[in-house]
């Protein structure tokens, strides 16, 4: 298989559109070419369709690319940051109401479903390490929850 027919993802396409719209405010290309050109890679499948839009124009500079890369995950990273606190506060909210374990399911709960959504969000170790002692602290606080139901049941 060549490397033309090989499937795009939508970022290869958002790429090829950031080309395009350099291209447009450099005087490369008019408004026209840049909607027509545009649709066009929304609409491509493959590579050598994508290739074409962009053959006559120059190559971005390195950091340009990276910065279009950066600000596309800005706001997960930010979400993600968030969960891992949440789920590190609510994994071990439980420990200072130990003596009321009937009423502290919920916070252990909140914890691991807030760090799973946690590690799913975050790249950083530094966060997944705090979603990860989140979900512990919720996991530990769910089976102290029934081993008390247990033992009150076979009471």
């Amino acid at each position: 298989m060549l490397v033309n027919d090989i499937r795009v993802s939508n970022r290869d396409r958002e790429a090829v559109v950031v080309r395009l719209s350099v291209a447009a405010s450099e005087g490369r290309l008019t408004f026209a070419e840049f909607e027509d050109r545009s649709a066009h890679a929304y609409a491509a499948k493959t590579y050598g369709e994508l290739d074409v839009l962009v053959a006559d124009l120059p190559m971005l500079a390195r950091g340009e690319a990276v910065v279009v890369r950066n600000r596309a995950g800005v706001a997960r990273a930010h979400e993600g940051t968030a969960l891992s606190f949440l789920a590190l506060a609510a994994g071990w909210a439980w420990v200072p109401m130990y003596g009321h374990l009937h009423v502290v399911l919920f916070p252990g709960v909140a914890g691991v479903v807030f760090g799973l959504f946690g590690l799913r969000a975050n790249a950083s170790h530094f966060w997944r390490a705090l979603a990860t002692l989140g979900v512990l602290g919720g996991s530990l606080c769910v089976a102290l929850q029934v081993a008390w139901a247990v033992y009150h049941l076979l009471d």
